[in-house]
């Protein structure tokens, strides 16, 4: 019950009509709009046949029966004129509802057909069969056609319906008038109502062109497109940057015997001081090198303390020993 309730709430409705609008695409609201012409042109025929159209046969015997006509002709004329009257009211919106049940197969097709152009639009952009990519392509292309199919099936089968009380008015219509002096000219009810053109019967191809497009889609999206991948090569460029033909700027640390590090044959400073200068070296110079030298009589303890020092500040020095004179 909770679940009932829960389809029938509003919200619910119009976000289910929302996400099935959005997904058809604006073909889709061309057909709703034709649906709903072409019930409501139904119902209003349903209602004339159930209603007014009985009345209106009433009406015509009354007129009949008051006739105030001596010839028979003239009788016979106005006869085949009351009748007419009934079968004009009875043909109201027929047309009209015939063809609105022929377009919304053909709706569904420029539906396929709009849906289909996304669809190759999808492949010439990625280059390949992607299904993901081409799912909006695939449910604009299919859900027109699956919406104009329906609407044309129930609307052919009111058709149908329609079609048989108008026949049944007007046989009714046809009865209920004094046929006598049709009969003297020649026109019985029965040849008359039945001696019409029949209309041939018409293949209508449009759903077959759907399920053609339709299979043309299924096809492109099982399909496997073959991407070749080559193999990448980079070329030096013809003028490179000047920076890149540059060395990079450097700063040597030497550590000397004594336990200090000269800093670009310049200052001295303590080993524990080698991280500040480094990374303001850094901060000016980012391509900047640091190298690091120690003299053949520095203690090991030093050199590890300006290594330590220069990892600290980010940096990897590279390493350079001096080897002692003779």
């Amino acid at each position: 019950m909770t679940v009932f309730l829960e389809l029938l709430n509003p919200v619910h409705i119009a976000q289910v009509i929302g996400g099935y609008l959005e997904a058809g695409g604006p073909v889709v609201v061309v057909l709703l709009f034709s649906t709903a012409l072409m019930w409501l042109l139904i119902g209003e025929r349903l209602l004339y046949f159930w209603f007014a159209g009985p009345q209106l046969c009433k009406s015509q015997r009354k007129r009949w029966e008051g006739r105030s006509y001596d010839s028979s002709w003239q009788q016979f004329a106005f006869r085949e004129r009351l009748i007419s009257e009934v079968q004009v009211e009875n043909d109201r919106f027929m047309n009209v509802i015939k063809a609105l049940i022929l377009i919304t197969p053909l709706l569904g097709l420029l539906g396929t057909v709009t849906g289909m152009i996304e669809v190759f639009q999808v492949i010439v952009e990625t280059g390949a069969s992607n299904a993901r990519a081409m799912a909006e392509g695939i449910s604009r292309a299919t859900i027109p056609t699956m919406t104009g199919l329906a609407v044309s099936l129930t609307g052919v089968f009111s058709l149908s319906y329609l079609d048989r009380k108008n026949e049944v008015i007007a046989q009714r219509a046809s009865e209920e008038l004094d046929v006598e002096t049709a009969m003297a000219y020649g026109y019985g009810r029965i040849g008359r109502l039945s001696g019409g053109d029949s209309e041939e019967a018409e293949v209508n191809i449009t759903p077959l062109l759907d399920i053609v497009f339709i299979l043309l889609i299924f096809f492109i999206v099982t399909a496997t497109f073959l991407d070749e991948i080559g193999i990448g090569m980079k070329t030096p460029d013809d003028n490179p940057p000047e920076e890149q033909t540059r060395p990079p700027p450097s700063m040597v640390l030497s550590v000397r015997n004594d336990g200090f590090v000269v800093v670009d044959q310049g200052r001295i400073i303590d080993p524990r001081s080698v991280k500040p200068v480094i990374e303001a070296f850094k901060a000016e110079n980012p391509r900047g090198v640091v190298l690091l030298s120690a003299a053949p009589d520095a203690t090991v303890e030093t050199s590890v303390l300006v290594l330590d020092q220069a990892r600290q500040a980010g940096v990897d020095p590279a390493i350079a020993i001096q080897q002692r004179d003779g």
